[in-house]
């Protein structure tokens, strides 16, 4: 949905044969540019560059639907921006693809008073509909993702079932750990540490984190058998130990300093008490495996404040399938879930601070990758410290990022794709929603304050030159998260885990 005025009156006119050919000929030339996608990026990118279009035509769709059922009328639909590609009328509106796949959009006359209308057409304006219709047609877009995150849900839970909140296994095991020299494997399933049950992942890592350095007995259960080990649980910085090292982070396993293997801090200790201040050529693992020259340590704080206790083992939880009323139920409480946690976190993002990590984070240096023998730079330790906080987690991707993921995810099944459409259509229809034009909240807020202002038989219409400032200010604001969101996702790749 646009509050861009309509088109000239020539709209109704129908496209003559030239127009036609040179439509076709773009769309051939975007269908082509589709398919090379494929060949390039693989199948996997083919699948989601298709579904995000699909969920933007789904978007427009609520809209259109909408307006037309409200008696609006509608004179475009049109998936992207720019220069048009393709299109063809069929009754009062033209449908077509734009060259820059950026969204998509409904255009609806009368939008606002700046919107001029021809005086025939003034009745079926959006302005001068009720209340409830113009919220109705504004929601519809984010009404959309949600229905379809809910009815993904729903899938998800029926055919792949629920997560466990106790039951789980081991995904994944961290080279040169307790884990390993187990012998422990993808697949098992970890009974008790030291005689304590095991009843959850995160348990199991609280049972880890208070026993640095001890020797354990690890039950393990793989394939119907119970496995007993004997394991020294290993040791990695907390954030206070990492506080007195130049160089090394929270969660750094010290594996060598200066071409010795290190067993644990107290050996550490023993191998740099008298070289304070000196600069160090140390081997961490944190995610990988870095040689780091130019650790200077400048403080050694005593052993149960420097280290906790690190087994390495990454976990997935088991799943449950439910039945058609238990997933309906789940899918609900999911979804709720799942809006609230976009919403909070698009209101942390949208922040003086938010935005400002943001800004400093696409330009910092994110290359962790650090040879033997070039000294750590003040730039290179910062990276290094935000990727250990996992900047990650919160951070706004583009569409190519989000693409990159998904096609990531699709790489590994079905399940995590319809995962990640889950995300992106929650996260999607609540970001749609922020009350600022140009965003459908804006139109949500502006008929609300129009509501709240009118009179029976003097109905209050907005002026909307004065909200030009602000909308394009937010448009402005958009368009520069989003191209440093681009930059960023090329440049710093969210971590997949790879």
């Amino acid at each position: 949905m646009t509050t861009t005025p309509a088109p000239p009156a020539d709209r109704g006119r129908a496209p003559d044969t030239e127009v036609i050919q040179q439509g076709w000929a773009g769309l051939i030339g975007l269908v082509g540019l589709i398919v090379a996608l494929g060949l390039v990026g693989g199948l996997s990118w083919l699948i989601v560059v298709l579904a995000i279009i699909v969920m933007i035509f789904l978007h427009e769709l609520g809209h259109y639907l909408t307006a037309l059922w409200s008696g609006m009328k509608v004179t475009e639909f049109f998936i992207g921006f720019g220069p048009r590609v393709w299109s063809f009328r069929r009754g009062e509106t033209e449908y077509g693809v734009k060259a820059i796949p950026a969204g998509a959009y409904v255009r609806i006359i009368g939008m606002n008073n700046l919107d001029e209308v021809d005086p025939a057409d003034e009745p079926r304006a959006y302005r001068n509909q009720t209340y409830p219709r113009r919220l109705l047609v504004a929601l519809a877009g984010s009404t959309m993702h949600f229905l379809l995150a809910i009815a993904l849900l729903f899938v998800l839970f029926v055919a792949y079932g629920r997560a466990s909140d106790t039951a789980w296994e081991v995904a994944a095991v961290s080279p040169r750990s307790a884990a390993e020299e187990a012998g422990v494997e993808p697949g098992d399933h970890i009974v008790s540490l030291d005689g304590v049950p095991v009843t959850s992942f995160e348990q199991f890592g609280e049972l880890v984190s208070q026993r640095p350095g001890e020797t354990v007995t690890v039950v393990v259960e793989r394939d119907g058998r119970t496995l007993e080990r004997r394991v020294t649980i290993g040791e990695r910085l907390t954030a206070r130990g990492a506080e007195g090292i130049v160089g090394l982070v929270e969660r750094d396993r010290i594996l060598q300093v200066d071409g010795v293997d290190v067993t644990g801090w107290d050996d550490f200790v023993e191998r740099v008490r008298d070289r304070i201040g000196e600069p160090l050529e140390v081997v961490v693992e944190n995610g990988g495996v870095f040689a780091l020259d130019g650790v200077v340590v400048e403080e050694l704080v005593p052993r149960d404040e420097a280290v906790e206790g690190f087994f390495g083992v990454g976990g997935v939880r088991e799943r449950e399938r439910l039945g058609v009323l238990a997933a309906g139920r789940e899918s609900l409480v999911q979804f709720g879930d799942l809006a609230w946690t976009s919403a909070t976190s698009i209101g942390r993002f949208f922040t003086p601070g938010g935005l400002s990590d943001f800004v400093s984070g696409t330009f910092e240096a994110n290359d962790t990758s650090i040879d033997v023998g070039a000294p750590l730079t003040a730039r290179e330790i910062e990276a290094r410290r935000l990727n250990a906080e996992d900047p990650d987690e919160n951070r706004i991707l583009s569409i190519y990022g989000a693409a990159r993921v998904g096609a990531a995810v699709a790489e590994e099944g079905l399940e995590g794709l319809l995962g990640f459409l889950v995300l992106l259509n929650v996260f999607v229809g609540v970001f749609n929603l922020v009350p600022l034009l140009p965003l459908d909240g804006g139109h949500v807020a502006v008929a609300t304050y129009e509501r709240l202002r009118s009179r029976p038989g003097r109905p209050y219409h907005a002026d909307a030159a004065k909200l030009l400032p602000l909308t394009y200010a937010v448009f402005a604001v958009l368009v520069f998260v989003g191209v440093l969101a681009l930059v960023r996702d090329i440049v710093d790749p969210v971590d997949l885990g790879r």
